[in-house]
């Protein structure tokens, strides 16, 4: 099996030229699993639409999760957002979109979540709290709290199965650049986030790898033998990455 991985393309930001330039940089899977972790674009926008069709067109089968960034939405709630995600991809019969739900293929268990994380420091807020319509650190909490325990029971249902987990949040405080630990900035970290190193040990034997977004540091770590690996493109100033193109195989 060998999958391609990206994360936090901001398709939003791009025109059409350059939307069109990007997809060229990127070869055909046709033999390839894709997995994208979150804040590809604006859903309801044409460069995420041009996106989703390429991949449909060039991977045999991809997996897409929500970021924060899809639900940047002033009008719309994030009820709203899930529900027409899910209904777009119903066009698709090779991507699926998971939120808080697994698909089996080719004899691995393929788990989405957005994650979220949780907030200790309310005082210290990003951006999500205004452009998520009706959003507060609250719901945040609450929603870290279903996907932790909707990652769990994925796990205990499928007790045989190995796992590609797939979340846009960090799953491990270690995993955060150290540029961004000093003193003004360490408080902000809660939002990026959720400390699950216990569950990965646990489940270490089981765990094919977890692939992560959120943060725009790329990275290839083993926590407890797992493999951990974030592929995120970045804003359009940040596309100039040589190494962009990112694939992890096993059997």
């Amino acid at each position: 099996m060998k999958i391609r991985y990206f994360s936090d393309l901001h398709l939003e930001l791009l025109k059409t030229n350059q939307i069109e330039r990007f997809i060229r940089q990127i070869p055909p899977g046709l033999d390839e699993i894709c997995v994208l972790a979150g804040d590809i674009g604006n859903p309801y926008e044409p460069n995420y639409n041009t996106f989703i069709k390429f991949i449909s067109k060039n991977f045999k089968k991809s997996f897409i999760i929500a970021g924060n960034h899809e639900y940047y939405n002033k009008k719309k709630n994030m009820t709203q957002i899930i529900k027409f995600l899910t209904t777009k991809f119903e066009n698709f019969d090779n991507i699926s979109f998971l939120n808080n739900n697994y698909e089996i293929y080719e004899n691995h268990c393929f788990i989405g979540t957005t994650l979220w994380s949780q907030i200790t420091n309310p005082y210290h807020e990003i951006n999500d709290v205004y452009q998520i319509k009706d959003f507060n650190y609250i719901k945040y909490n609450r929603l870290n709290t279903i996907c932790v325990n909707f990652l769990n029971d994925a796990i205990s249902m499928n007790p045989d199965m190995d796992f590609v987990i797939i979340t846009h949040h960090v799953p491990s405080n270690d995993l955060i650049d150290i540029e961004y630990k000093s003193p003004m900035l360490a408080p902000y970290n809660q939002w990026f986030y959720c400390h699950l190193n216990d569950f990965i040990e646990k489940n270490k034997d089981k765990i094919k790898c977890w692939i992560y977004g959120h943060t725009h540091t790329p990275g290839t770590n083993l926590i407890h033998d797992v493999h951990i690996l974030c592929n995120p493109i970045g804003y359009p100033e940040q596309h100039s990455r040589a190494d962009f193109l990112k694939t992890i195989e096993f059997l």
